[in-house]
């Protein structure tokens, strides 16, 4: 008995090793592709840490979500410093491995889950090995796996995978043996993971409804016919209740928390949700089924519901998630997997698809939650399975051919994807063969085309970005046009100039803060016409609707102020610099023009002043600061700057 046991964990063992195998070998093809879209501006400051121009600590500061996301930086660095460059391929590898260790804790975490339940419990490990494949091998896990900064998405879900794992272990010990440490360890374990996790991406914190959601599964005492500890009650009445009624208190009385973010969307708050039942749907049929348009990396055009009919889906969407929710719901003592994968995937999705203010679709949100899918998928087998006790011969062999021939069909499946990944042409081409319409993957060929100094097929990019995109990124279109004609050293139309003065009532989007910031370096360099583009830019600034501390507006003034000293109009540039500073809550970098531009007119006073306020904030680990602050800190000793009679 114990060799046969024995044996059977070797064979497991080897099994996973197997799975694990396969994976790196279908991702292999995607690992030499490069940087893509939002990779370069997230590991802007691994890039400075290898060039010596930050330290560590400053390295791995992050400002993509409120808690910084210092794990997922820390991985970024080790992965830097293990190559000594930012070598696209060291990155993606890791992601691979982190991909593979998010399947063993899959395996781990199903295998605790079906050995629960009777309907499952003699297949336990076949069932999970089967569920961990697949996983592994959806092409939809793509464009999560090679793009590079969605590890924060993977480190998230591991940390989540973990924190379960735990909390099962946890539950069964205190069956086994009831006792003060099991709770002790169930309150200080599971939280200091969950922790760890939102510290890679903040959604970990789901990993507290999803534990509540295996104890109400899982643990039922109804079905188990043991008492729930009072602790464990206790524990999910502080980690989900509690916080529940805090942030809708918060809400109740600050309603605008909501609704703020979506000033900048081209949607309102019920739109989104209105929306989100059909993208839940989406993802669901890409996972399954994935092929067509629906596996595009790009999904920013998709169609907002703007009512119940409008369009007819939305209203069946809802209904359908109603009916399945419904039936899930009252069949969840008979077939409890069904009710736990629905509700893992519904839950896996709370934070990212519900209310706040993001964007629409993105497939990257859908690399834990549709664990609950495949959890639900094994429930419905089971069900259908156990209609027919007796199956002949025949059908058993047809289920056994079937089910490797699946995992076989989606391995492959993944591995052409992937290979699509290793080169940027292929994948962008790619790219728009599934979406022509997208916005932003117009915008991106453009940014290409620049890049190469292709103007005209630049402009061909812009203008399907312009006639596709929303309205309220109009003045996008605009800048970028300037940006193609100043890039490849040409002069920028008459029309074009007067497009851009014509739409200073658009309001200040990310992209146009970014874009007007690239045009504040090329005028710099001499192009576009700074001056001109400075009093336009000023009325565009003053018409945005954001506060003076939002960093669109603060950072747009500071590019402005660039503009003005490239146009010689210091004066004007040293006010606007120095109201952005004020305004940015005195950012570092906003600070060094300000000095430099006061030094030019000889205020020496207020330089002093802006020098002690960097001295202040001087960071030991950034190298562009600290020399900053030496240059500056000699500049006002050997007098340098001197201070005009006017203004002293």
């Amino acid at each position: 008995m114990i060799e046969t046991i024995e044996r059977q964990r070797i064979t497991r063992v080897l099994v996973l090793a197997g799975i694990a195998a396969v994976t790196l070998f279908v991702y292999a093809g995607g690992l030499h592709g490069p940087f893509l879209i939002d990779d370069v501006p997230n590991l802007d400051t691994i890039s400075r840490w290898i060039e010596g121009r930050l330290n560590w600590r400053s390295a791995i500061d992050n400002r993509s979500g409120p808690l910084g996301r210092s794990v997922s930086m820390l991985t970024f660095l080790l992965d830097a410093a293990r190559s000594g460059a930012m070598q696209p391929e060291t990155f993606k590898t890791t992601n691979v491995i982190i991909h593979i260790a998010c399947g063993i804790l899959i395996y781990t975490l199903c295998r605790q889950l079906f050995r629960r339940f009777d309907a499952t419990r003699n297949i336990a490990s076949s069932s999970a090995i089967f569920v961990t494949a697949w996983w592994l091998f959806l092409p939809l896990h793509v464009s999560t796996v090679l793009y590079v900064v969605q590890r924060m998405a993977q480190l998230s879900a591991l940390f989540i995978l973990l924190a379960l794992v735990a909390y099962i272990a946890i539950r069964q010990w205190m069956e086994r043996r009831p006792g003060f440490v099991p709770h002790l360890v169930l309150w200080t374990a599971f939280p200091a993971i969950v922790a760890l996790g939102a510290f890679a991406k903040e959604n970990a914190v789901l990993a507290f409804p999803l534990a509540l959601l295996i104890e109400a599964v899982a643990f039922d005492p109804r079905t188990y016919h043991a008492s729930r500890p009072r602790a464990v009650a206790a524990f999910f009445v502080l980690t989900v209740g509690l916080p529940c009624l805090l942030v809708a208190g918060w809400i109740a009385t600050h309603p605008t928390t909501l609704t703020a973010g979506y000033q900048i969307r081209p949607f309102t708050l019920t739109e989104r949700l209105l929306t989100e039942p059909r993208v839940l749907w989406s993802y669901i049929k890409t996972m399954i089924l994935p092929v067509g348009e629906d596996m595009g990396l790009f999904h920013d055009n998709y169609p907002i519901s703007t009512g119940w009919l409008s369009p007819g889906t939305t209203l069946v969407a809802i209904v359908a998630w109603g009916a399945v929710v419904g039936l899930a719901f009252a069949s969840r003592r008979r077939q409890p997997l069904i009710f736990l994968g629905i509700g893992f995937f519904l839950i896996g999705h709370l934070l990212e698809s519900s209310a706040i203010a993001l964007e629409i679709y993105f497939e990257h949100r859908n690399y834990l939650p549709d664990l609950g899918i495949l959890i639900a998928s094994v429930g419905v087998a089971r069900a259908l399975w156990s209609k027919y006790p007796a199956p002949t011969p025949t059908f058993r062999r047809i289920v056994i051919l079937i089910l490797p021939l699946m995992l076989a069909i989606y391995a492959a499946a993944t591995w052409v994807q992937a290979g699509n990944w290793g080169d940027a042409d292929t994948l962008f081409g790619l790219q728009e063969s599934y979406n022509p319409t997208s916005p932003r993957l117009q915008a991106v060929l453009a940014a290409r085309a620049v890049s190469r100094q292709q103007t005209d097929s630049a402009l061909a990019h812009i203008d399907l970005a312009e006639r596709f995109g929303p309205a309220n990124e109009g003045m996008n279109s605009t800048i970028w046009r300037i940006i193609a004609y100043c890039s490849a050293g040409k002069p920028v139309p008459e029309p074009i100039y007067e497009q851009f003065e014509q739409r200073t009532g658009f309001p200040i989007t990310l992209n146009a803060m970014r874009y007007w910031e690239q045009l504040a370096v090329l005028a710099e360099n001499g192009c576009p016409d700074a001056k001109r583009m400075a009093a336009a830019g000023r009325r565009w600034i003053g018409h945005d609707a954001n506060p003076a501390t939002s960093q669109f507006k603060w950072r747009s003034l500071y590019n402005l102020a660039r503009m003005e000293a490239a146009a010689g109009n210091l004066e004007r540039a040293a006010t606007d610099v120095d109201t952005a500073w004020i305004d940015s809550d005195h950012n570092n970098g906003i600070g060094v023009l300000a000095f430099q531009l006061n030094a030019s007119l000889g205020r020496r006073k207020a330089c002093e002043d802006i020098l002690a306020v960097l001295r202040k904030n001087r960071d030991p680990g950034n190298a562009d600061l600290t020399q900053a602050v030496d240059l500056f800190t000699k500049a006002l000793a050997d007098g340098t700057i001197k201070a005009a009679s006017k203004s002293e």
